[in-house]
């Protein structure tokens, strides 16, 4: 049955001109981009370029960590070069302690970042396994089974080989698999609508409860810079990121079954979680409502006793707002600045 869903998937996809004309032309860019041999000239750019889903012609949303990503480009580098190695086996290079406990790893990389650069750059050895990938292995009873204790690097050991004899067994190579598998699982229903014009967006922000758009716009860019430099912020003293089993990020817009939480956080101590809310652009009733719940639930499915306390971050704190949160113990209220400095270059004589 699973394997008739493959091969009716592939059928279907060799219709289009652009089921080997895409693999060409993303591998053949950036698999020389990436390539260990010019690592040392990779660029911020040329690197967020190949997150956005216009030029890899495949992923969706693993662009959404991009800045996080490209923080500190001399580490993105030492880490890619040491993953890239083939003088080791894959699971040594994703299993390595020093990687997953800070010193190699880069915050914000994840798995679905890492094995599509892999796939690219040796694209006959390396699958990528994301959420669709791993959601359509498992809609074909192809997913592995785990032990708990196994680590990051084995389990995509395991997957990779099932994803190799896929490829094999279907005679169709690894890039052309992933879109099978991202196909069997369908479009994701929160796409980017990246083509969308200005005035239709402000339309649909505006029928979505958000007064200002250009606030908002302003604070979703807040949003990154707090997950960016987070150990600089007045919070990363005493709290730190989430991050999940295959170190993708998981605070920033942290999924619950009531919306969407701006950023979710954990005390170093493990004793409370901290839910950030940008005001951006809502109304205060509305951003005070989503703050409490939110508390609410992490405190029911997520905090396990510990305590739950929230904070509102806008640029200006309305009156109605401060009157909203007064008697709320829970909720802290921040306001932040924006500060631009022009200062003109002498550019000799």
């Amino acid at each position: 049955m699973g394997q008739d869903l493959i091969q009716t998937t592939i059928a279907e996809k060799a219709k289009s001109p652009w089921w080997k004309d895409s693999e060409r032309q993303v591998i053949g860019k950036y698999g020389k981009v990436f390539h260990p041999s010019q690592l040392d000239k990779l660029s911020k750019e040329d690197f967020k370029s190949f997150l956005l889903t216009k030029n890899n012609l495949h992923w969706e949303g693993i662009h959404r960590q991009g800045t996080l990503i490209t923080s500190d480009m001399d580490a993105l580098r030492r880490f890619l070069k040491y993953v890239l190695d083939e003088k080791m086996p894959i699971e040594k290079r994703l299993n390595t302690e020093f990687i997953e406990h800070g010193g190699l790893w880069v915050k914000g990389i994840g798995r679905a970042v890492i094995t599509a650069i892999l796939l690219v750059v040796y694209p006959e050895k390396y699958g990528v396994w994301n959420t669709k990938s791993e959601t359509a292995l498992k809609k074909l009873n192809l997913f592995p089974d785990f032990q708990r204790n196994d680590k990051f690097g084995n389990k995509y050991k395991n997957i990779n080989a099932v994803l190799l004899e896929l490829s094999t067994m279907h005679n169709i190579s690894l890039w052309q698999l992933d879109g099978v598998l991202g196909d069997i699982v369908g479009a994701s229903p929160v796409a980017e609508k990246e083509e969308e014009n200005e005035d239709q967006i402000e339309e649909e922000l505006r029928e979505h409860g958000i007064e200002d758009p250009a606030v908002f716009g302003m604070e979703k860019h807040l949003e990154d810079f707090l997950i960016a430099n987070w150990n600089k912020t007045i919070f990363g003293d005493e709290y730190e990121l989430l991050y999940s089993e295959g170190n993708e990020l998981e605070s920033k817009q942290y999924s619950t079954d009531i919306g969407f939480i701006d950023i979710l956080v954990k005390s170093k101590d493990d004793k409370k979680y901290l839910i950030i809310e940008l005001k951006k652009g809502r109304s205060s009733d509305a951003v005070v409502g989503q703050t409490l719940r939110y508390i609410s639930w992490v405190k029911r499915k997520l905090a396990n006793g510990r305590m739950v306390k929230g904070v509102i971050i806008v640029l200006e704190a309305e009156e109605k707002l401060k009157y909203s949160l007064q008697d709320q113990k829970d909720i802290t209220l921040y306001t932040y600045k924006v500060n631009f400095n022009l200062n003109k270059e002498n550019l000799g004589d």
